[in-house]
């Protein structure tokens, strides 16, 4: 009796040991693949929102670049007017006026003489107003040229800049300056350029190349200069990138920034963390909910087979008590079975991790697919890249550019915009062999990787994409155009960021030599 009482105490513990440890390895496995998953997740909107985040500064940046230069294109033509007869007041003040009646942005337009002093002016200028800009008038006929000034404070009150041009006589000898007020404020032009293009649970700031702010949606913001601001330092470096970064008050952001290079002033696009992974909430939420069943049903099977479990080693007990007698052999025999229901748990419990390893490998193909056209992103080519880097493998790519892109955008909008990526990314889809990887980099940009291609058939690729999409004009929009550098690996130290840079500048001298083209060398 001692002894069953021993042996009875000795096969509790044994099943309570299974079941923890059957229970925890399924516990452990579903937090590990939580944990990956949550991982990728995270990484991808983190991505998708610095990207987004990259092409919204640019975008804006862009806006602004062109009101500057629309701007400077309105003064030269009154300049070129008011230059062939300066001494003409009555032209003078003709041309302040309907230049401001007709730029409804421009609050004040003023004419200075060479050393800066005002002449005329539309609305009319009192005293007051005259000291107030003389200044700015002073500074932009000193610079003799096309000129943006630093930020001040309009005779009405307004935080503004003075955009002017250099009014020349027939020899080019400079007579004076014409120029116009801007209000950066609420209301005005900055409000209107970056409302137009308003991301989703973001905002933007413009900052000079002092790092003052120009426009901010926080009023209390305009005139603080940004010391600290890592995105602003980096765009007025030059050029446009992305940056998670922490502002002002602590808080992690994820940035994207570009440079206004008419004005040489920044524009930085900024969303809080927090806010950007909020969507990942719901994700895990829904992720948990389809793997409760799947993890319910485990943990009933472990305690199913744990339960099972005590009737093999009772039978060994009793074996092991009588060896000598034939019925032993046949009970440990039937051990067997045991091995069979083990096996059965584990296929249950790696159907489960399966599970989650499609979920986790959906969600990668997602994050490396372009939900518009279908090609792979940005992510993807990368990836490509990396493995033609390590193979030193042969290879051409191509980077296309829409021309004129944005006109249809702004013609028609942006649901034509999207029906006219999805009918270029089709063609290069069309015209690519077997092997090739389409690409979209980003808005208008497309790149084709061509493995184990030499220069020239990637150009004749590059010339039939081209001529195709020339050739196939898409409803309402009309006939399109396509730009294309190419480029190839011309030895096994060269990376793909130099290919790929390469590709770049050739596309740009496309161009520049009047676009619908093909470069591929010089």
């Amino acid at each position: 009796m001692e002894r069953t009482s021993r042996t009875s105490a000795r096969y509790i513990g044994i099943r309570g040991l299974m079941l923890w440890l059957l229970s925890t390895s399924v516990l452990v496995t579903l937090a590990t693949c939580l944990v990956v998953a949550y991982g990728v997740m995270r990484d991808s909107l983190i991505h998708s929102a610095l990207e987004s985040h990259k092409a919204y500064a640019y975008k804006v940046a862009s806006s602004i670049d062109q009101f500057i230069h629309s701007v400077h294109e309105r003064l030269q033509y009154s300049s070129q007017l008011i230059g062939q007869d300066f001494t003409n007041r009555a032209l003078v003040t003709s041309e302040a006026k309907r230049l401001q009646a007709q730029d409804s942005e421009l609050q004040i337009v003023i004419i200075a003489d060479a050393s800066g002093n005002i002449l005329d002016g539309y609305p009319h200028l009192d005293f007051a107003k005259t000291l107030k800009l003389g200044e700015a008038a002073r500074r932009a006929a000193s610079a003799g040229r096309p000129l943006v000034s630093q930020a001040f404070t309009s005779p009405d009150g307004h935080f503004s800049v003075f955009i002017s041009n250099p009014i020349r006589d027939g020899q080019g000898n400079v007579l004076g300056l014409i120029g116009g007020v801007v209000n950066l404020r609420e209301g005005g032009v900055m409000s209107i350029l970056i409302g137009g293009h308003q991301l989703a649970d973001a905002f933007a700031f413009v900052v000079d190349e002092n790092l003052q702010v120009l426009y901010h949606p926080d009023p209390t913001r305009l005139g603080v200069v940004l010391d600290s601001s890592a995105t602003a330092h980096a765009a007025l470096r030059g050029g446009e990138g992305e940056l998670e970064a922490t502002d002002y008050r602590g808080i992690p952001m994820l940035a994207g920034y570009a440079e206004v290079k008419a004005a040489h002033w920044a524009v930085v696009t900024q969303q809080p963390r927090e806010d950007a992974l909020h969507p990942l909430r719901n994700l895990m939420h829904d992720t948990l909910l389809k793997l409760l069943p799947v993890s319910l049903f485990g943990l009933l099977l472990i305690l199913a087979v744990s339960t099972w479990v005590t009737r093999p080693l009772r039978q060994l007990a009793n074996s092991a008590q009588h060896v000598p007698e034939l019925g032993a052999s046949r009970e440990l025999h039937a051990l067997n079975a045991w091995y069979a229901e083990a096996a059965a748990i584990r296929s249950a419990l790696v159907a489960g991790v399966q599970l989650l390893d499609l979920k986790i490998s959906n969600l990668n193909h997602a994050a490396e697919s372009d939900p518009l056209t279908g090609l792979v992103n940005r992510r993807g080519m990368n990836a490509a890249l990396a493995i033609l880097d390590q193979r030193e493998q042969q290879y051409c790519a191509l980077a296309l550019d829409i021309d004129h892109f944005k006109r249809v955008n702004d013609t028609w909008g942006h649901d034509v915009g999207d029906v006219a990526l999805q009918h270029i990314a089709g063609i290069i889809q069309s015209c690519s062999r077997a092997g090739d990887l389409a690409c979209r980099a980003g808005g208008e940009e497309f790149c084709l990787l061509l493995p184990d291609t030499s220069l020239q058939v990637a150009t004749d690729i590059a010339e039939r994409i081209r001529t195709t999409i020339a050739a196939s004009p898409l409803d309402q929009v009309g006939a399109m155009t396509i730009s294309i550098g190419v480029a190839g690996r011309t030895s096994a130290e060269q990376t793909s960021a130099a290919i790929l840079k390469c590709a770049d500048e050739r596309l740009y001298r496309a161009k520049d030599a009047g676009r619908n083209r093909v470069v591929s060398a010089g």
